[in-house]
């Protein structure tokens, strides 16, 4: 507000390298939360500019608050006590609130807002009282309130003071506490601010992470939100909710047993998470067989992650590591552009390109696919550490989850950078990480968890072309004319791609295969009860991982026998093959599926019985020429 000009955030070529190989220290995580705690500023800045004449066309009971007198409580709080603003703004809330509202009053929010435009500007005033609660400055707000409940950024929630949707409420602070009062209720707040009273909610610092013996939020310790409106990435505002003790207590020991596992294991991820996570908000889901955990990031919540709770203390750190690699990249893409822009892209007549992010069933733009390039190779690089560290069925499951994403990484890496839709920083940074796979290439990895691995990748691989890529009608109708007549089959063309996410079904395989190395005993004896069953895609599924190849091979039998166009059964029979007899067939079905599958329902099309798939295969298989899935970046139709 000086009206001084401003420096600006620059990152170094070295900083660059060491950020995507992993090795950024203390230095580089700083420039990345300050260009973070920038942008915040300036969000802050563009809202104070229109706040209030936004709050001039909105008509509501007693007005709306200025948002310049709530700004002049901020500063007058960060010359007293500068820490209590800097617990305030680290609440990766109000970044979300303030680029909502942004979005808003340059309508370009593109949904509708769920919440009054009075109520939305009102929070200025509760990032006051906030800090003014914090510093004990004497002050009194009105602020809003959502069915009776008061959001105060950094420290938690109080109320209920109201039983309408959305009403107005005072905060009232003086030097010996602070007072909530709505028109049906009011609320003391107690001294400590991090401790439960009637009314008053706070964030949840975890215990064993704090360095504070009064657990306060100002030293850093992340914190479980499950009260904060703002902590859904996708709905807002969002009620407070409960945990029950015996929950909050495996959520305390699981996240604080993956803290000291990093700090052991992994010190350059764990100076990461604790730099740049703040907020970890837990949410609902199923968990799967398999430990499949539900997570995610959001560019507009930095420092914030929501995820479901993992089954033990090593899935917790591989998820916190892939996260908190999301929030690094989100700060750094702030800074600096990896992936050039669409008027950048010299035929702009084509659509985006979208590429096979090998760890998502969906097709996806480069962005996407360098977020999970990056945020992978960390995951990656955890599991390759932790192998040192355990033995026997977690060793085994350490070597399967880093066997399956150094293939994928290593076949993102190459398709991402053989396109050109980097910038020379994107380029730098790619080839940093594909360098750094290419070396893990070496590393051996024992034999049922590389099998397993391999499987799995080549199954996912397989799928997703099948699904989501295509030959032109025309030309599977000359392969079908070229089959009947008993001729050589044509060279074949480019596939296009043609995205079908109805087609898309939740991954068995991989949590399978996971539940085979980490309990072989309870695994086999539900694989009897999968064989005593009637579904011969479980049984297949079982037979394929436990290394069952003739009854493998036997159910998915059934299956085509039954339906000759489920390509995805065909996949899962060339998977089956043994060694010593696998064919031509079987190599073109898992490189290009997606030919297979268009020239067999031409034939049938045509008039033809339907032809056995490994059969066609390999009468393609001298028409298919190159590297089968050397390039998976095609335009949009």
């Amino acid at each position: 507000m000086t009206g001084r000009s401003l420096d600006v955030h620059r990152v170094s070529r070295e900083s660059l390298r060491a950020i995507a190989a992993g090795r950024a220290d203390e230095t580089d995580l700083h420039l990345l939360r300050s260009a973070q705690r920038s942008q915040l500023l300036l969000v802050l800045r563009a809202l104070l500019d229109h706040a209030d004449e936004s709050a001039g066309r909105v008509r509501h009971p007693g007005g709306t608050p200025s948002a310049k007198d709530a700004w002049q409580l901020l500063c007058t709080a960060q010359r007293q006590a500068p820490d209590a603003v800097e617990c305030v703004l680290s609440d990766p809330a109000v970044m979300a609130w303030a680029l909502r509202l942004l979005r808003r009053l340059g309508g370009s929010a593109g949904t509708p807002a769920r919440v009054p435009l009075w109520a939305d500007l009102g929070q200025f005033q509760a990032l006051a009282a906030a800090a003014v609660l914090r510093a004990r400055i004497p002050a009194v707000l009105r602020v809003p309130a959502h069915r009776g409940t008061v959001w105060l950024p950094g420290l938690g929630v109080a109320g209920p003071v109201a039983r309408r949707r959305w009403s107005v409420a005072e905060i009232r602070v003086e030097p010996d506490g602070a007072v909530v009062q709505g028109e049906l209720a009011t609320v003391r707040l107690p001294g400590s601010l991090v401790a439960q009273a009637p009314g008053w909610r706070p964030l949840h610092v975890l215990d064993g992470l704090t360095s504070r013996p009064d657990g306060d939020l100002a030293d850093g310790a992340p914190w479980l939100d499950t009260v904060t409106p703002h902590r859904d990435f996708n709905r807002y505002p969002k009620a407070p909710g409960r945990l029950a003790q015996r929950r909050l207590r495996s959520w305390e020991g699981r996240l604080t047993e993956a803290y000291a596992l990093l700090d052991r294991e992994s010190e350059p991820d764990a100076a990461a998470l604790r730099a740049l996570v703040r907020s970890l908000v837990p949410r609902q889901f199923q968990t799967a067989r398999g430990g499949l955990v539900a997570s995610a990031s959001s560019v507009d919540s930095f420092g914030a992650i929501t995820l479901s709770l993992p089954y033990d203390a090593t899935q917790t750190a591989a998820v916190l590591v892939h996260e908190t690699r999301h929030q690094q990249l989100n700060a750094l893409l702030s800074m600096v552009r990896l992936v050039r822009a669409p008027e950048d892209v010299p035929d702009r007549s084509q659509a985006q390109r979208l590429y096979y992010a090998p760890w998502r069933s969906d097709p996806r733009p480069a962005l996407g696919v360098l977020h999970g390039l990056f945020a992978f190779s960390g995951v990656a690089r955890f599991w390759r550490t932790h192998r040192g560290y355990v033995k026997g069925t977690e060793a085994q499951r350490a070597d399967f989850e880093f066997a399956v994403l150094r293939e994928q990484l290593q076949e993102a890496a190459t398709g991402l950078l053989a396109e050109d839709e980097l910038t020379e920083g994107g380029r730098l940074f790619a080839g940093e990480i594909a360098e750094l796979v290419q070396q893990w290439q070496k590393d051996d990895v024992a034999a049922l968890p590389g099998r397993l691995a391999g499987d799995y990748c080549a199954l996912r691989r397989a799928v997703w072309r099948a699904r989501h890529l295509e030959i032109a009608q025309p030309e599977a109708e000359r392969f079908a004319g070229a089959w009947a007549a008993g001729a050589p089959a044509p060279a074949v063309p480019p596939s296009v791609l043609r995205p079908r996410l109805d087609l898309v079904r939740l991954d068995v395989f991989g949590p399978l295969a996971r539940y085979r190395l980490s309990e072989p005993k309870r695994f086999f004896r539900e694989r009897g009860q999968a064989e005593a069953g009637e579904d011969p895609v479980r049984r297949a599924e079982y037979a394929l991982i436990a290394g069952d190849a003739q009854q493998a091979a036997r159910w998915y039998g059934e299956l085509t026998e039954n339906d000759p166009h489920n390509v995805e059964a065909w996949i899962g029979a060339a998977l089956a093959q043994p060694a010593h007899v696998r064919s031509t067939g079987r190599t073109v079905l898992l490189a290009r599926p997606e030919v297979v599958a268009g020239v067999s329902r031409a034939v049938a099309a045509a008039g033809g019985d339907p032809p056995d798939l490994f059969r066609l295969a390999a009468w393609l298989g001298g028409a298919v020429s190159g590297p089968a899935w050397a390039a998976h970046g095609v335009w949009m139709g």
